[in-house]
C-alpha cells in the first residue's frame, strides 16, 4: 500500500483538492478597491486615517475632519479643540503649506499636538493630491 496515496489515490485526489480550495480563499477577488483605484487614497487612509476623516458630517477623531482642507483656513473646523499653539495659525492650507506641515509639523508651528511625520515626498504628494481631489475648486 502507498502511504501518500493510498492503494487507489484517495490521498492525492483530497490533498489536491484542499490545496486548490485554500488557494481560491487566499486569492484577492477580481473587484479592485478603491485604494487600489487611488493610491493618494490608500496613502492618506495608512497615514492619516487613524487620526483624521474625510466623509462629509463626521465627526474629529484626535484630528480635525480634513474634507475640503484645501482652500480652508487653518485652524478652522467648528467643534474641534486645536491646541494653543495652533490656534494662532495664520495660513490657509495648500500644496505650499501641507509639504511641510506632512514632513514635520512641529518644525512648521512648534506646540502643536500632531506629532505624524512623513519623509517621503512621494507619499506626501499622493496625500496632498488626494486632499485636493476632496476639495471645492477655488
Amino acid at each position: 500500500m502507498n502511504l501518500i496515496g493510498g492503494s487507489d489515490g484517495r490521498f492525492s485526489r483530497v490533498l489536491t483538492l484542499c490545496l486548490a480550495a485554500a488557494s481560491l480563499v487566499c486569492l484577492p477577488s477580481g473587484g479592485a478597491s478603491a485604494e487600489d483605484a487611488d493610491p493618494g487614497k490608500a496613502q492618506f487612509l495608512k497615514s492619516c486615517g487613524v487620526c483624521h476623516t474625510v466623509e462629509k458630517d463626521a465627526p474629529p477623531r484626535q484630528g480635525p475632519n480634513l474634507l475640503g482642507i484645501v482652500g480652508r483656513k487653518a485652524a478652522s473646523v467648528e467643534g474641534f479643540k486645536y491646541s494653543e499653539a495652533f490656534k494662532t495659525a495664520d495660513w490657509s492650507w495648500d500644496e505650499k503649506n501641507l509639504d511641510p506641515w506632512l514632513e514635520n509639523a512641529a518644525a512648521v508651528k512648534p506646540g502643536t499636538t500632531m506629532s505624524y511625520r512623513q519623509a517621503d515626498p512621494e507619499k506626501r504628494a499622493l496625500i496632498i493630491a488626494y486632499l485636493k481631489s476632496l476639495s471645492p475648486a477655488k
